[in-house]
């Protein structure tokens, strides 16, 4: 198994960029469709089936309780799920649940007009009350076409780039009533059950039913201090879990529901404060300049903003996100275009954009489809472990109650001629009190909460205490997450510069450089930014700026205005020997992405005596950086100097260079495959 970090941007960037993009993806395994059947109740197969539940000490709706899904198909008929009660769902693990039909009144609005996107929508906004199951906290609607319930999904699927940024003007407020009567309000909530259903589930169990029968017996038999002790165990037991169980759901009640106001821009109007609660997707949220804690998943229109995304990847480093480029018709994936994607519950440090603009973010998605959501649903529906130890368990019990079956008819056999019909059964019954304890669940339960207090001493908490039981079997633990063991303290040991596809010498101090394309390369591909006159972003890339000598500057008197100049963020050369400074404008980045395995800038010098020449450079895994530059410009022996760098223990960076034509509008609108092509090979960057 390879735990190591397999990201050529360098350790923070790399995890920050694919924890957003498994973040993203973690829906993958919630079916958009799955399979469905209906069911009605039967009034016929309930005056039958009642009766014989209830009469014999409701023993019958015990069983109902604990087996719902095959109660309802003994007490419900089949039928078309246009006409169902019940809806059985079957997930992609293969478990039914039954879910209940419920109806929603939509406000009808005439002045919306439709798009080819929203089908569902659109034929859900024809009527006047709709069908909905909700599923693991997700709606699905009925579709009269596909005869079954759909996920009514957001702006994250099958909407082009492009017709997002015609959506900037905002919804109209009858769009936005019919929307929130279907997506429901923008809230995680996760419920927090009271203490008298709680105790009721619990007590409800089949080990603790097993219980309260054998101390019944017991009592019958006067063993009155047996069972007074079994009691009171239990009783512990109970009162533990359920404390523990109440005490985990208000925690994640606490960590999950969010509700703040927020600014909209609502039928192309000024815009006004409203309820996070309240936003829906197509809703255009206007983001302040003094930052925010995202109420859903958006994508930014306009501006630039500065996000911190501790939350969703577990790295402190702020990560940038800009503007989703106008006139883009690729479909928009929030995994593809996360640089361009704000996730909700991240919280949005600084925003920059002209200084009379605003900075707007379309919403997408909300409540339990926003990457929070989707990570509140991850831990309420956990994925089941087919694990050999469950199965072995079941398997133990299994022959415990054989065992106590045979016994119980051995001995009703031997004694039935010597005692009377109710003794031979409480004899037998003996048997099978013996053959399986009950106090065993007591046992593991206090068991568990004693390991749990054990790991709360040394700061480890469990989402899920039956795991714990498994981990007395834990040899070996992997992990990939490589910065959050170790120190982000990478240094630039050297780098090698190109002349003639011949690599000079390692040269150790950067600063030294002539200036050139890979120092200029080392100075501008970044997403650094200043925060509190602090210099903030990826460790590798502070470290490998710092090593040049450089100073960083971000126009403008005021940090949300600094887009007030062409170039937004400029950096500048000291002044060596006299030969003057070097200044050069960034005027657009293609931030890092795994799967481009690197990163480019377009700058300008500042003056420019030609303002359409634009300067290009690119960074990232030598390999690919070889693969978009010329074949000419590539030394001879790279693969043999690239083997004896990385052969020290060395994290080598390659660089590209090349110089374009583009006037500002142009540039402004060109596609990163237009610009990451073609370029001139421009040396090797040796960190560790």
């Amino acid at each position: 198994m390879d735990i190591g970090d397999k990201s050529p941007k360098g350790s923070s960037q790399g995890r920050q960029d694919n924890a957003a993009e498994s973040s993203a993806n973690q829906d993958e395994d919630l079916d958009p469709s799955p399979s469905q059947a209906g069911y009605r109740l039967s009034i016929v197969k309930c005056l039958v089936l009642y009766p014989i539940a209830i009469l014999p000490v409701c023993i019958g709706l015990l069983l109902a309780y604990w087996f719902r899904v095959r109660w309802i198909k003994l007490t419900c008929r089949k039928c078309p799920l246009v006409n169902a009660s019940y809806v059985l769902v079957k997930d992609i693990d293969g478990k039914e649940r039954v879910e209940v039909v419920r109806q929603v009144v939509v406000e009808k609005n005439k002045n919306v007009v439709g798009s080819e996107r929203d089908r569902l929508l659109e034929s859900l906004r024809e009527k006047a009350v709709v069908k909905y199951i909700e599923h693991r906290c997700m709606r699905y609607f009925y579709d009269d076409l596909e005869k079954k319930y759909l996920l009514l999904r957001g702006y994250d699927s099958g909407v082009k780039c492009s017709a997002m940024h015609s959506m900037a003007l905002g919804l109209k407020h009858g769009d936005h009533r019919e929307r929130l009567c279907l997506y429901g309000p923008n809230s995680i909530n996760v419920p927090v059950k009271p203490y008298h259903v709680l105790f009721i589930e619990e007590v409800l169990h089949p080990f603790y039913i097993f219980q309260l029968l054998s101390i019944s017996l017991w009592m019958y038999e006067h063993y009155y201090s047996y069972a007074v002790c079994i009691l009171v165990l239990s009783t512990i037991s109970v009162t533990t879990s359920l404390l523990q169980t109440r005490k985990n759901m208000q925690q994640l009640h606490d960590m999950a529901s969010h509700s703040s106001q927020v600014t909209v821009c609502r039928d192309n109007k000024d815009p006004m404060d409203v309820p996070s609660e309240s936003l829906v997707p197509g809703d255009i949220l206007v983001i302040p300049s003094t930052g925010m804690t995202m109420p859903c998943d958006a994508v930014l229109l306009t501006g630039t903003v500065i996000v911190n995304e501790a939350s969703l990847t577990g790295e402190s480093c702020p990560v940038t996100k800009t503007a989703l480029p106008i006139g883009t018709e690729a479909v928009f994936v929030p995994a593809k275009f996360k640089h361009h994607t704000l996730f909700g519950g991240t919280n949005v440090i600084q925003t920059r954009f002209y200084s009379d603009s605003r900075v707007l973010a379309l919403v997408i998605t909300t409540a339990f489809t926003t990457a929070r959501g989707r990570m509140v649903r991850s831990i309420l529906y956990p994925k089941p472990l087919d694990l050999k130890f469950y199965a072995d368990s079941l398997k133990f019990l299994g022959g415990l109650g054989v065992i106590a079956i045979i016994g119980f008819i051995y001995t009703c056999a031997l004694q039935a001629t010597t005692l009377g019909p109710l003794k031979t059964i409480v004899r037998g019954l003996d048997i099978v009190t013996t053959v399986v304890p009950p106090a065993l669940p007591a046992a593991l339960t206090v068991g568990t909460v004693y390991a749990l207090q054990r790991l709360k001493k040394h700061k480890i908490y469990c989402i899920s205490p039956q795991r714990v039981n498994l981990c007395g079997k834990v040899k070996l633990v992997c992990f990939d997450k490589t910065g959050t063991l170790t120190e982000d303290s990478m240094s630039v040991q050297g780098v090698m510069d190109v002349s003639d596809k011949r690599f000079y010498p390692l040269a150790e101090d950067p600063s030294q450089l002539c200036r050139g394309p890979l120092l200029f390369a080392m100075a501008t591909c970044h997403s650094l930014t200043i925060i509190n006159n602090e210099l903030v972003g990826d460790p590798l890339d502070v470290k490998m700026f710092n090593s040049t000598g450089w100073t960083l500057e971000e126009p403008g008197a005021d940090d949300t205005t600094k887009f007030d100049l062409m170039a937004p963020t400029v950096v500048r050369s000291p002044d060596l020997g006299g030969q003057g400074r070097v200044e050069l404008g960034i005027i657009k980045q293609f931030l890092f992405s795994s799967e481009m395995q690197c990163m480019s800038v377009m700058t300008k010098h500042i003056p420019s005596l030609d303002p359409r020449l634009v300067l290009v450079y690119t960074k990232g895994a030598p390999e690919k950086i070889v693969s978009i530059c010329r074949p000419d410009t590539v030394p001879d022996n790279f693969h043999e100097t690239l083997g004896m760098l990385t052969q020290k223990g060395l994290r080598v960076l390659a660089v590209g260079h090349r110089t374009m034509q583009l006037s500002w509008h142009k540039s402004e609108r060109i596609e990163r495959e237009d610009v990451e092509h073609s370029l001139t090979f421009g040396g090797l960057i040796a960190m560790e």
